[in-house]
């Protein structure tokens, strides 16, 4: 109970100083307002069409639909795919599957090297392993994008895959 009360005043401090940062961002300069537009979309994908418990690729794309470039923090998102838990991985009851990546304390506001930008009309791509950082076994798993406290970008649609012995 306690270790449960202290990461939620953690989560509090960190969404605190990550509205606080948004607030800051409107200051005029046309690339710091890009965070805040809300013009990014996001998608995650499978690679193949089978998994093993070792092995489970996706690719994570954040489009920018808008006129003028985008950016957008890459904490939290599988731009920085070992460090962070920015996935909801559920199994067919619902439980959630055994993180076991790494986390990291950050500073805020994010440092300018934090930020990634996506041009006009344009898209940024990554590729990952969920079994890197989550314990898999055979079944069928949900898998969604919820990372986007920090990031400032939106959970897009969740995937389901089955995983398999190879």
């Amino acid at each position: 109970m306690i270790r449960q009360s202290a990461l939620f005043l953690i989560f509090l401090a960190a969404a605190a100083g990550c509205q606080n940062r948004k607030a800051g961002l409107s200051s005029g300069d046309p690339k710091s307002e890009a965070v805040l537009s809300g013009k990014l979309e996001t998608h995650l994908r499978a690679t193949a069409g089978s998994f093993s418990p070792d092995s489970v690729q996706l690719t994570f794309t954040v489009v920018n639909h808008a006129d003028t470039a985008q950016r957008f923090v890459k904490w939290e998102t599988p731009f920085e795919p070992r460090i962070g838990k920015y996935l909801e991985v559920t199994d067919e009851q619902g439980a959630e599957a055994e993180f076991k990546g790494a986390m990291a304390r950050r500073v805020m506001p994010p440092p300018a090297e934090a930020y990634m930008e996506v041009p006009a009309h344009d898209s940024l791509i990554t590729r990952f392993n969920v079994a890197t950082n989550y314990s898999l076994s055979e079944g069928q798993y949900t898998i969604k994008y919820v990372g986007g406290g920090v990031s400032g970008l939106d959970g897009g649609k969740a995937l389901k895959i089955k995983v398999a012995k190879p």
